[in-house]
């Protein structure tokens, strides 16, 4: 595998890239990084990577964020939205991202295998020393989190 991006900034662009061309919205770096997102408030899902490293991506948000993001990108008003319509967004929001992110790792003959999102169930999983993180925000200051983990996968990290 040839990194054409450094792992920390392949996602960072695979992020903004997602939300800037499905919902129109800027992400940047959060200004807090010690920030968390209320468990009460948190919503998140997973994808597994099976090849050609193995790991699993999460993302995470506040239900609140969802929302606005599930309506800017239907073009619906919030008390319009579903809460299918809410999963859905959620679900391809991190396929895209997870889709970019491998692009911007693999070489451009590399093929990759990756799973189907799954939305999480009650809290997230434990961060190890196998996970890294990304605090991000929106330009409304909406926070997002994206979680990596597996030996494999974090091994490509450039500290």
């Amino acid at each position: 595998m040839i990194e054409h991006n450094s792992f920390y900034q392949a996602m960072i662009n695979a992020t903004c890239q997602t939300f800037e061309n499905m919902a129109f919205m800027e992400v940047m770096e959060h200004f807090d990084s010690s920030y968390e997102i209320p468990a009460d408030e948190l919503i998140w899902n997973s994808l597994l990577i099976n090849d050609p490293v193995q790991g699993e991506i999460r993302l995470a948000m506040s239900r609140n964020t969802l929302k606005n993001l599930t309506s800017n990108i239907f073009g619906i008003a919030d008390d319009e939205i579903t809460p299918s319509q809410m999963d859905d967004i959620l679900n391809e929001l991190l396929n895209t991202i997870v889709g970019l992110f491998l692009t911007n790792l693999c070489a451009d003959d590399q093929e990759y295998h990756m799973g189907l999102p799954e939305l999480g169930e009650n809290e997230m999983p434990e961060i190890d020393a196998n996970t890294i993180v990304w605090k991000l925000m929106t330009t409304e200051e909406d926070a997002l989190q994206i979680f990596a983990n597996g030996a494999s996968l974090v091994a490509l990290y450039d500290k």
